[in-house]
């Protein structure tokens, strides 16, 4: 069944009459008329009463014409989907790196509902390289990575934010500054094997061996800045997780040497997603902004 036929239907139940409707759709009467008893022929029912001028729906005609108005609206919605273009609609999937999940994720979600009415998304929260992956896989269609490593030749990335790291430590422990932190305290260190925890090994090295090589490894920012809220010892992070965590009896300290972790939206090279990367950039560019 076409729905130009059931588009007619509806038209004539608008304005009242196979005459109105014919002129105002461009169609000649009996061309009206035609289609109407060849809906009638294909639905197996009566849809008029042609007993009166104008014709009028039987009972079986508004039950077909309330019928056909719904799905003519869910046509038009298919049809809106497929010219959005680079509009962000329908639903994605996408991934957040857990350490930038707790800073992002509220500010995404506000955006989206915002700014992307016609989008869902699925999330889920890993590490880099598990995301990145998933991503190739298709499992994903975009993720928010650290791209300490770089990334895979079959992923392109656009950068969302770059932050600088930084030392942090309780007030009582920083008489003697970072070498005495270094030499005298322990060092709280977030996992070595994760996209933030290869850089901060990274510049750890550089200043052995002036610092004590017995590290507390944590996997969670909160406790690993718990400890050092605590007095007991010092760690490198990001400066934002250290302000989000960070009471007034911890310091900041720089660091001498010019650290940043790096946030990008991983998408897979030719995939549909790409289409749809600057958007989907964009509305984290602004959660990240908040």
């Amino acid at each position: 069944m076409q729905t130009r036929s059931l588009k007619t239907l509806v038209w004539i139940a608008k304005v009242g009459s196979f005459a109105k409707a014919a002129e105002q759709l461009n169609m000649t009467l009996s061309a009206v008329s035609m289609q109407m008893k060849a809906l009638e022929s294909e639905l197996g029912a009566a849809l008029f009463d042609r007993s009166v001028r104008p014709p009028r729906l039987t009972p079986m005609g508004r039950a077909i014409v309330e019928q056909a108005t719904e799905l003519l609206q869910r046509e038009q919605s298919l049809l809106e989907i497929c010219r959005a273009g680079e509009a962000l609609v329908g639903q994605f999937r996408i991934g957040f790196v857990t350490t930038a999940a707790v800073r992002l994720l509220p500010g995404f979600l506000d955006q989206a509902q915002r700014r992307a009415p016609g989008a869902s998304f699925a999330l889920e929260t890993g590490l880099s390289k598990a995301l990145q992956a998933k991503v190739l896989s298709g499992q994903l269609d975009a993720a928010i990575v650290t791209d300490a490593d770089g990334l895979p030749d079959k992923l392109s990335a656009i950068v969302l934010r770059e932050d600088p790291f930084v030392f942090a430590a309780h007030a009582s422990l920083t008489g003697a500054g970072l070498v005495g932190l270094m030499r005298d305290h322990r060092f709280f260190h977030f996992m070595p094997d994760t996209g933030i925890g290869k850089l901060i090994a990274g510049e750890m090295s550089r200043h052995k061996p002036g610092w004590r090589s017995d590290p507390v490894v944590l996997d969670n920012l909160e406790a690993i800045m718990e400890c050092v809220s605590t007095g007991l010892g010092f760690t490198l992070l990001p400066a934002p997780d250290v302000a989000r965590y960070r009471t007034e009896d911890v310091v900041v300290l720089p660091s001498p040497n010019p650290l940043r972790r790096r946030l990008v939206l991983a998408v897979a090279r030719g995939s549909v997603t790409t289409r749809h990367a600057q958007a989907l950039a964009g509305l984290l560019q602004q959660a990240a902004a908040i």
